[in-house]
């Protein structure tokens, strides 16, 4: 009964709110926005390079410069290439899930990560006798699996949108829908981690940005050794563009292997914070027996 109750509890807090909304709107926006945005810069670049692509040769009367020196000697030809490459831009969206839409996610699911026992909004049910088993399985239940399905129809979304707008190099259906499960996968892993260590500390507004720049760092340190796969952050660079031009069977033990991490991972993170909360409880109706 108790379980039921904090279902809804949970269900109600987060849907009757603006939370959901902000979780959707954080991931669809950079869904949608990045390929658009993308477009309409390979767009702009192509009319200032005037030559719809080509490498550019003329010189501006001023200074006598290529309008390739002003951009600092980058190649326009090339970037004009990137900016038409679908797969390209596709793997730039996806990666933009885990860098400011993530941000925005764990910011908007704050006050599920510690937020009501930092209100002390919880004294009164747990001294009722709510379990905190019952409290915090609804937690790693109802917000890993929205944040999951709400980043795959994201990401189908923007590979559908990334096909439509560039012309170069469209992604497969295959991959579309392998790099959306990645993904979601991963966004569901760090939401787990940012609840658990939200839930032990009581400090929401600290982990939140902990735990961000945290996935990040971890990311690039095992990158920079070289340790690219059998690792849930190795979904980032999977999304990222290193599945490209690579046999899948062959990385399909290193992928099971990450998203298996991933999970477990995931539910241990539900036992951590079930351990930590339980230590800090305070038994306050034991009886003691009286000292001589």
């Amino acid at each position: 009964m108790q379980l039921k109750y904090s279902f809804k509890k949970e269900w109600a807090q987060f849907f009757r709110t603006f939370r959901f909304w902000g979780v959707v709107i954080a991931i669809f926006a950079f869904a949608l926005s990045n390929p658009i945005m993308f477009r309409f810069t390979g767009l702009v670049m192509d009319q200032v390079s005037g030559l719809d692509g080509a490498v550019i040769s003329q010189q501006t009367p001023e200074t006598g410069d290529t309008i390739g020196d002003l951009f600092g000697g980058v190649d326009i030809g090339e970037v004009l290439d990137m900016y038409s490459d679908a797969e390209k831009m596709y793997s730039v969206t996806l990666v933009d899930f885990a860098s400011t839409g993530l941000l925005i996610v764990l910011l908007v699911l704050m006050s599920a990560a510690g937020g009501e026992q930092k209100k002390r909004a919880m004294i009164v049910p747990m001294c009722s006798g709510l379990q905190y088993k019952n409290y915090l399985l609804p937690k790693f239940v109802i917000y890993p699996a929205v944040i999951f399905a709400v980043s795959f129809v994201a990401g189908l979304a923007a590979g559908g949108a990334c096909n439509a707008l560039f012309p170069v190099n469209h992604v497969s259906a295959g991959m579309i829908l392998l790099n959306s499960l990645l993904i979601s996968v991963y966004m569901a892993f760090v939401v787990c981690v940012f609840i658990s260590l939200g839930l032990c500390t009581s400090r929401p507004g600290v982990m939140a940005p902990i735990v961000f720049l945290g996935q990040l760092f971890i990311q690039s340190l095992l990158s920079g050794f070289g340790i690219s796969d059998y690792h849930p952050f190795a979904l980032l660079d999977y999304v990222g563009g290193s599945l490209v031009g690579v046999d899948i069977s062959e990385k399909t033990a290193a992928i099971a292997v990450s998203v298996g991490l991933s999970v477990v991972i995931a539910v241990m993170m539900y036992f951590l914070a079930l351990g930590v909360l339980g230590a800090k409880k305070i038994n306050n109706q034991e009886e003691k027996a009286p000292e001589f």
